[in-house]
């Protein structure tokens, strides 16, 4: 949610039901998103509490082959890469996922960062590990009107208005090496957390939390789980970090420092900022404390140049070299546009689906004549090839850290102690987190009332929140030893066909075309469903292990 926002107001904790605009009162966006948000939220709870948290309607997202048999009857190993995604509907927390059309895995819409192999134009599926599950990363992509130009109405000659959420769905792969890595992070995060506790509950609660996740260890490495099947554990391995180490990060108002003189008393704690900002707080590279970096934006990180084109330079003495950076437009006053010392983000389509932390590059000069800028690009920093071709969208996004950050732009995550934006604004994040690209935090500072942060607050001190934009997990499948791929999905048929199933081809007839017949119709639809009960299909879908 990169936008141009006062500020993004919904909290489900709130439990708002609709909003009510008033008569001869100021409209703003916010009160308009939150009527949105308030109906979506709605809707994909309901779907989730009616039908379960991931399933399939009717054939969507199916693994099929269509691999010709051998002359003699066998089937032919299929490569990974080759086997095909069918189109169709899937729902994860309630969120609708669509594949349009038929599909192989490494020619998928949203093609993710590949999870395995390094070489560039590989999609990651070519050489999978012995054993391994397929997953649904599932998250809304933010788009304006450089990234997506059909929104813009060209009547108004190129000025945006509103912005668009994307859902966007990618198929990846899990094996078990990465999960153990995986949960090696929350062990040490649990560990982490466990350090600073105080009160005799949370040390027993986090030991808890240890044991359960000792507990997946085992399961995963093949000992007693319970008897849970492998799609139950490999659902509790991707809502692992969710459940035991997910971020929380705290913002408030710093006292602003005086001199040594004792006669001088330190103001009140205040935002001392000349403007209403929405800040936000980004996590740049994923990972635990000491590995995690994040930046921030006091405009919500809406800041953006359209790039047309760019050039490296001859590499200096030092080992530095110049990215000159040819954009499509400046912006329009100094607060929106670009300056010298900027730091800035190379973006493009493949960039934010990759799901990627590059190094921040810091700007040297800007040429308004030339509409360009000239970028510094350090020894030993490997700037993202940016794609020129307008169709990826490739743009400059702005960020406004300057104080404390390395080599690559970003400022270090360090938890428990508080961290200066800039204003008086700091941020806390909280021990025990393990951090993902991409998730990210909002904080409304206004100049009314002296200067405050639209922050909750839990008594006398702030809320430590969990950040927004973490992604939804569905399990597909497992292959076994065997090679043999197994479905671990629920899927539902339409009411027209359980109603088929459950009573004959003709008593669907006659309710479909007799109005009487509709409440016992309904009254049927228990019978069908127990006779045709979603259930995860075990080998629905058979392909022969890859090559």
């Amino acid at each position: 949610m990169k936008g141009d926002f006062a500020r993004v107001s919904f909290d489900p904790s709130r439990h708002y039901s609709q909003v009510f605009q008033q008569q001869g009162r100021v409209l703003l966006e916010a009160d308009w998103n939150e009527q949105a948000q308030i109906q979506l939220h709605l809707l994909r709870t309901l779907v989730r509490d009616l039908v379960g948290p991931c399933w399939a309607a009717g054939g969507g997202f199916a693994i099929t082959s269509s691999s010709p048999p051998n002359a003699d009857g066998s089937s032919k190993p299929l490569p990974l890469t080759d086997w095909q995604l069918a189109p169709g509907h899937f729902y994860v927390d309630g969120i609708l996922c669509v594949n349009e059309a038929i599909c192989t895995l490494a020619q998928q819409p949203y093609a993710p960062t590949p999870d395995y192999g390094v070489a560039d134009g590989k999609s990651g599926f070519e050489n999978p590990p012995a054993g391994f599950a397929l997953w649904l990363d599932v998250w809304e992509r933010h788009l304006c009107a450089v990234e997506a130009p059909g929104i813009a109405d060209v009547a108004l000659d190129g000025v945006d208005t509103a912005s668009r959420a994307q859902v966007v769905w990618q198929l990846r792969l899990l094996d078990r090496m990465r999960a153990q890595r995986q949960l090696d992070d929350v062990t040490a995060a649990l560990k982490a957390r466990q350090a600073v506790a105080s009160s005799p509950g949370d040390v027993a609660a986090i030991k808890q939390q240890l044991a359960e996740v000792a507990q997946l260890r085992k399961g995963l490495d093949g000992g007693d789980q319970g008897n849970a099947s492998p799609c139950t554990l490999l659902r509790q391995l991707l809502g692992a970090r969710a459940t035991y180490a997910l971020p929380r990060l705290r913002a408030e108002l710093a006292p602003q420092e005086s001199d040594n003189d004792p006669c001088v008393i330190a103001a009140d704690a205040r935002y001392r900022g000349c403007e209403n900002q929405l800040y936000r707080v980004e996590i740049h590279q994923p990972g635990p404390a000491g590995t995690a970096s994040f930046k921030w934006s006091r405009e919500n990180g809406s800041v953006v140049f359209p790039v047309t084109r760019h050039a490296l330079g001859a590499t200096a003495e030092d080992g530095s070299a110049s990215l000159t950076v040819t954009l499509g437009r400046l912006g329009r006053d100094a607060r929106l546009g670009l300056a010298a010392n900027d730091w800035v983000e190379l973006v493009d389509d493949h960039y934010t689906l990759g799901q990627r932390a590059y190094p921040l590059l810091q700007v040297i000069a800007v040429d308004l004549a030339g509409c360009s800028a000239i970028l510094n690009v350090p020894k030993n920093i490997t700037p993202w090839p940016l794609d020129d071709d307008p169709r990826q969208h490739p743009l400059l996004r702005r960020w406004d850290q300057h104080d404390a950050v390395g080599a690559q732009g970003v400022l270090a995550v360090v938890e428990g102690a508080p961290i200066a934006l800039e204003d008086g604004i700091q941020v806390t994040f909280e021990p025990g987190g393990v951090y993902a690209t991409g998730e990210y935090w909002l904080i409304p500072a206004r100049v009314a009332g002296n200067g405050l942060l639209d922050w909750p607050s839990t008594g006398t001190a702030p809320a430590a929140l969990p950040p927004r934009g973490w992604h939804h997990h569905a399990v597909l499948g497992v292959t076994g030893d065997a090679g043999n791929y197994d479905e671990c999905c629920c899927r539902f048929d339409s009411l027209c066909q359980l109603l088929q199933a459950g009573n004959g081809q003709q008593a669907g007839k006659a309710a479909a075309t007799s109005l009487p017949s509709v409440a016992g119709a309904a009254a049927a639809v228990p019978v069908a469903a127990k006779k045709s009960r979603a259930r995860p299909a075990k080998k629905a879908a058979k392909v022969d292990k890859p090559a």
